[in-house]
């Protein structure tokens, strides 16, 4: 398949993508930094630093959008904030407007979002289907999967990933705990 990638970049992008390389992928990364990606996959995944530089023209089966800030990183100030909306649903809006240029589109988009969606609700059990908590990171979450719901109105299935707290020893939240339970 042909894959285009915002967010390959991040920590879990990043381990997305070499698998989507050895399972035969072609992709496109939406990127920052696109010399770190072409020297990180020794050129075999196209690099481009805007969704301005993606062609109508080339072949796209599916989508991938992990792009976003960290969200933990720093706090939110009113300056943070705009930043984590703007890497998330800005983004997101952007490349919904592209994908509507095109006139062949993807099969599928998988779409970024976190379980901050249902809001603060303490011991509460929640489902996919639970009510939400409204506080920032809920409508930070709506915003975003708004955004990306755009998609269906263009014939794309649409696939929601509200992902939790990720642990991995190269990154997210495990990768700070383990100085402080003095591993390393």
């Amino acid at each position: 398949m042909q894959i285009l990638i915002t967010g390959g970049t991040g920590f879990i992008g990043s381990a997305l993508c070499p698998q989507l390389l050895m399972d035969g992928h072609r992709l496109t990364v939406l990127t920052r930094h696109p010399e770190k990606v072409v020297h990180a996959y020794g050129g075999k995944v196209r690099a481009i630093r805007s969704l301005t530089e993606f062609s109508e023209d080339w072949p796209l089966d599916a989508v991938i959008n992990l792009a976003g800030e960290g969200i933990a990183d720093r706090p939110w100030s009113a300056a943070r904030k705009q930043q984590l909306h703007t890497s998330r649903v800005s983004l997101t809006e952007e490349l919904i407007n592209v994908l509507k240029r095109r006139t062949q589109q993807p099969s599928v988009m998988i779409s970024g979002s976190a379980i901050g969606w249902y809001g603060d609700q303490g011991d509460t059990v929640l489902e996919e289907n639970s009510s939400f908590h409204d506080e920032y990171m809920h409508t930070l979450c709506h915003d975003w999967e708004q955004a990306a719901r755009k998609a269906e109105s263009l014939g794309i299935r649409l696939c929601i990933l509200r992902t939790g707290v990720v642990l991995g020893k190269s990154g997210g939240m495990l990768k700070r705990m383990l100085p402080v339970l003095g591993l390393r």
